[in-house]
Order: C-alpha cells, then structure tokens, then sequence
C-alpha cells in the first residue's frame, strides 16, 4: 500500500525579534505555497506566546521546548534577546543550545511517527545554531543580507589573526580579494584581538560549523539586490549547500509585540502629517542598539544647527539600562522643549511605528544602525538611508548600500562594544550629510532615484510572472520534496 505523502515544515528561530520576525515572513510563503502541510514553529514558553497572538492567519502550530530561565542565571521571563543588553547576549546564547535535547527528541518522534516515504517529506528550518538530524531535509534561515553574512563569516574564519595592514589598517579578504575592509569596521574587538577563549567566540564558531551541516541556506534578500554578496556566499559554501534568496521578508505592523498603543502610534502619525513632504529625518538605532552619551549630545546639538524637521526613537545611552527612562540630562538643555515649541522635532521614546514611519509622505530619509531588517523596511518604502553602523555586520550593509547602489551615505561609525575605538560623529558634518540625502541638488536627486529603483526592484522579486524570489522559493520547495 502506499504511504501517504505527508508535508511537514518545522520552523525554529533564534530568539531576536529580527529573527522571530524573519521566521513569520517565512512561515506566510509556506503557507501560501503549501496550503496543505503542517507548519510548526518551536520554541520557548513565551516567544510562543507572543508569536501565536501575531500569527493567527497563519494556521500555525506550536511546539514548546521546555525553559527556565533561572536555571541559566537569566533573569526570571528572559527568554529573548530583548530582556538583556547587548553584552549579557552570550548568556542567552549558550542558555539556548541547551535545548538541542529536547528538539532533537521532538524530531525523533516526528520522523517515527511517519512511514519511511512521509518521512522524506520532514523539513527543518532553523537558524544557524541547530544542525541537520535524523535524515530530514534541513534548511538555515539568515535573517541577514549576503553580503554582511559573507564578510561576517570570512572574518571568524580568519581568527585569530587577521592580515590588517599596519600601515593603513586596511584588511583584503583572501576569500574574497575584491573586499577591502578597514579595521574601523571591524565588530566585535574581540576579533582584533584573536581571542579564542572568549565565550562569544566559541559559540560563534559553534554557529559556523552547524551553519555548513545543512542542505540549503535561505537569505532574506534579493537575487538583484545582492548579485555580489550572493556570489560570495556560494563561494564560501562550495557544494555543500545552495544558497536560496527568497527576500525581501519585510515585517508587518504586527509582527513586532511592541507595547506601544494604537493612540501613541496615531501622535506619532499626527506630527507627521504637519510636516512637508520627504522633509522629515527618522532616527532609530533599532530595537537592541543605543548611541554612547557624548555621541547623542553630539547628534542633539547637530540636529539644532540644521533646522530640519526629525523624528527621533530615542533610547537611554550605552552604559545605562536601554529599556529604562530617559533623562533629559542625556540631551542639550532645551533640546527637546525648543524641538516641541517650534513643531520641528518629536522625541519618541522607546517604541515607534517604524514601518508606518517609513511609508509616510513626510519622511525623507532613515538616519539607522543599517540592522538587515531596518534596510529592508526603508528600501521597500523608497526611503534613502544615513548610515551609522554600530556593530556585527551593519558595516558591510553601509559599504554594500553606499558602493554598489548609491542608496546610502555614511555618517559616523562606532561600536556597540565599549572595547572598540568609535568614532564619534561630528556635529559639523551632519548639516553636510543631510544636505547630501536630503537637499535639493543634483546628488541627492541622484540618490533618489536611486532609492526608487531599488523599492521597484524589491517590490518586482515577488510578482508571480517572473518576480526572482517566487521563481527562487518555488525551486526550493521542489529541492527539499516539498512541492
């Protein structure tokens, strides 16, 4: 007798809310692809709780993995990468690989349960610190951009001792000689100092090895977006697995869990709507990254000197709790009462609509930390970007960004890791910048255009007749015996 075909995809994201947010946007094309196959998503107690709030269109299932924070000396609910700061990340790292148990029993009892030719059918998608097990097709999601992703790992795989020269402090990739890199972009420190013992490290090597044990990896980008990038990862990769852009996986105004209120978000809408269009300066560092004290007094005061109408998601500064109150003292005296009175700027503190933000008229450009996520969000609204790249892989977005497609200038560069030299940015040189993105000459007219091409091109990869990315996603699913 034969068996029945059975269709079953297992989605398991790291617990960022990029990736969180990145696996939705994959679990959405399943969905719609394979009306019919069993989607589960595995996690942790609480993200399954957020997550299933936002996904009720989906037809989702959920699989608990069992997790006590404590037990890992995490503070009682910490079950993300949103309940620590960015240097107690590792702790949450190293908590959540003691999980691959009881995944690895889940998928055991999934493949046993199943006949021999339903098992086939059996796919995992994870991100890249779970590895392929008992047979099933695997998949690694990036929630990160080819090029970054590319550089990131020829970077780690150079440790300890990276060829940075010592006249200039310019470092040429040998994997990929037509990259050059200034040590000023170069995040975490502990990779200029080849520091093998340091925790982070060993679990980013870890990371790597299982990211090279799977069948497929899955980028959210765009074949046109990242010809470059998309080459270098198949480089890297050789034979081992194929490398499947099926991006731009760009969030929905729900896919967040930001406790923001719908009458905050319409103040927020509501300012804009007295501003002039594409006149408009949007700043956030994203949802995990915040500027040094000295570099927002910086910023504050350039952002007097120019007069341009801004919107700011405004955080507490690096060494204070960023999910914490905000403090004047952290800002110019009379910063904000002299935005509010004349109706040129607004303080957002914490959360904003980011990607209501980005889709209003008045906004111009999206002064960002280039995190994957928010350079999707901008470029899909046709919004040109300011760069201030502050760790991991946000130099290489800028440089991809700013070099191959004119879309972005870079303002300032510093890390998020108070180990690493930053370089401050000047307030002199912000009126300069914003004149570039933002002014009325024929550069930034360029940039414009630029910036328009490329929404077309984000927006063209996922019509049906012909759009790469569906074309990309529907050769995948026949690739893991799923279509």
């Amino acid at each position: 007798m034969a068996s029945t075909r059975v269709q079953h995809v297992v989605l398991f994201p790291f617990p960022g809310q990029g990736h969180l947010a990145g696996f939705l946007g994959i679990a959405r094309l399943l969905r719609m692809e394979l009306p019919d196959a069993t989607l589960t998503l595995v996690s942790t107690p609480r993200n399954v709780a957020a997550l299933r709030a936002f996904s009720k269109s989906l037809s989702l299932n959920f699989h608990l993995l069992p997790f006590v924070p404590s037990e890992h000396g995490l503070p009682d609910g910490c079950e993300s990468c949103s309940s620590l700061p960015v240097q107690a990340f590792v702790n949450l790292f190293e908590a959540f690989e003691s999980l691959e148990p009881a995944f690895d029993a889940y998928i055991s009892g999934l493949v046993s349960s199943e006949t021999s030719t339903a098992a086939a059918e059996v796919c995992v998608i994870a991100d890249g610190f779970v590895a392929r097990r008992h047979g099933c097709a695997h998949a690694v999601f990036l929630s990160c951009g080819a090029f970054g992703t590319a550089v990131v790992h020829a970077l780690w795989s150079l440790m300890p001792a990276l060829p940075i020269s010592p006249d200039d402090g310019t470092l040429r990739l040998p994997q990929h000689p037509e990259v050059v890199l200034h040590q000023s972009q170069i995040s975490p420190a502990l990779l200029l100092r080849g520091d093998h013992s340091d925790r982070g490290t060993a679990f980013l090597h870890r990371v790597l090895h299982h990211g090279h044990r799977t069948d497929a990896v899955l980028v959210n980008t765009v074949a046109e977006l990242e010809p470059t990038g998309l080459d270098m990862m198949r480089r890297a990769l050789g034979d081992k697995a194929a490398v499947w852009p099926v991006g731009p996986l760009v969030r929905r105004d729900n896919d967040s869990g930001a406790a923001t209120s719908e009458a905050h978000d319409d103040d927020v809408l509501r300012w804009l709507d007295t501003q002039r269009p594409a006149s408009v300066l949007y700043i956030s560092f994203g949802s995990q990254n915040t500027i040094q004290p000295q570099q927002m007094v910086e910023l504050a005061a350039a952002l007097d000197l120019t007069g341009r109408p801004f919107l700011w998601a405004i955080r507490p500064p690096l060494g204070f709790d960023i999910a914490g109150e905000f403090r004047d003292e952290w800002l110019p005296e009379g910063f904000e009462a002299r935005a509010k009175a004349s109706n040129r700027g607004v303080l957002v503190r914490g959360w904003a609509p980011q990607l209501r933000i980005l889709a209003h008229r008045a906004t111009a450009a999206f002064l960002s930390h280039c995190g994957w996520n928010s350079v999707l969000e901008s470029l899909s609204n046709g919004v040109p970007i300011i760069g201030w790249p502050l760790g991991a892989e946000q130099f290489y977005n800028v440089k991809m960004l700013a070099e191959e497609w004119g879309v972005c200038v870079e303002l300032a560069r510093g890390s998020n890791n108070t180990e690493s030299s930053v370089d401050a940015v000047q307030r002199s040189k912000v009126p300069k910048v914003l004149g570039t993105v933002m002014g009325d000459t024929p550069e930034s007219a360029m940039m414009r255009r630029r910036v328009a091409e490329v929404r077309d091109m984000l927006k063209g990869a996922w019509t049906e007749d012909g759009g790469s990315s569906w074309e990309v996603l529907r050769e995948f699913l026949k690739a893991m015996r799923l279509q």
